[in-house]
Formats: C-alpha cells, sequence, structure tokens
C-alpha cells in the first residue's frame, strides 16, 4: 500500500469528496488518521500501489492537495543507537534489536504526518525524506544500508 496525505482546502471541506473518489474509482482506501474541520483539514491513507496515480489524480480534480507520504531517512554513521526516538514514536515502527541498535521499521511509520523522532534525536541523525519527484508515487529517497 502507498500511503498519501491528503490536504482539504477549506473552500471543498463541504463536499463528500472521498466518498465520491471511492464510489468513482472502485477501490477501497484505508484511512490511518484524519481531522476535517470547517478550515480545511486532512487525511492519511493507504491506496493500493496498482491504483495510486489514478486515486491521487481523481483527488486532485477535486481541489485536494495529495502528497505522498515523506519517509524517514537515517544517518547511521550519526546514529549512536540511543534510543531517545523510541519511545515517543506513536505506531510503534521504531525498536530495539537484540544487540540495542535501533530499528527502523517503513511499512509501520506515518513520516512526515508525525517527525516527532526527527526531533528527539540528540545527534541529528534523523530527517524527513526527501522526493527525486512529487508527482511520482514510489519516487522517494531513503537510506536503507541500516534499516
Amino acid at each position: 500500500m502507498v500511503r498519501v496525505l491528503l490536504k482539504f482546502p477549506e473552500k471543498v471541506t463541504d463536499q463528500p469528496i472521498t466518498a465520491q473518489v471511492i464510489l468513482e474509482q472502485g477501490v477501497p482506501l484505508n484511512i490511518l488518521a484524519a481531522h476535517i474541520d470547517q478550515q480545511g483539514g486532512e487525511i492519511l491513507a493507504e491506496i493500493p500501489p496498482t491504483h495510486a496515480e489514478k486515486i491521487a489524480e481523481a483527488f486532485r480534480r477535486r481541489g485536494v492537495e495529495v502528497i505522498i507520504r515523506s519517509l524517514i531517512e537515517v544517518d547511521g554513521e550519526r546514529c549512536i543507537d540511543c534510543g531517545a526516538c523510541i519511545s515517543l514514536c506513536p505506531v510503534g515502527a521504531i525498536s530495539l534489536k537484540e544487540d540495542l541498535s535501533v530499528v527502523f521499521n517503513r511499512e509501520k511509520c506515518v513520516g512526515s504526518t508525525c517527525g516527532l523522532c526527527v526531533d528527539a534525536c540528540p545527534t541529528r541523525a534523523i530527517k524527513l525524506a526527501k522526493y527525486r519527484n512529487k508527482t511520482a508515487i514510489n519516487e522517494w529517497t531513503v537510506d536503507e544500508t541500516r534499516y
């Protein structure tokens, strides 16, 4: 599944856009987190990768900004395995291995919608990943040599 952040501007919050896209595309979305009010809002959702581009375009046509979820990037040379990031992770995406080294689980991480671990890292070894191409669904760059 591809995780995307859907940002709804104030002018479209009174429309059933998510329901329209699901019905139009015939593809279910897994909503992980949502907050929408009269001023706008966000939905963090998982989309099947085979349908990601067409679903993203359907949201864009309705005035919704679609952001492909940023992952966390960890610099293995700067990380000292202190564990400061572990207790702050609300989804349990960071843990310790038996040898007490830090392990990062990309599948669980909600990335840029959280980022608590970025601020917690005393050596600044954790940062948000950058995209090669913001319109492409699977084009983020993450250092996976360690995690």
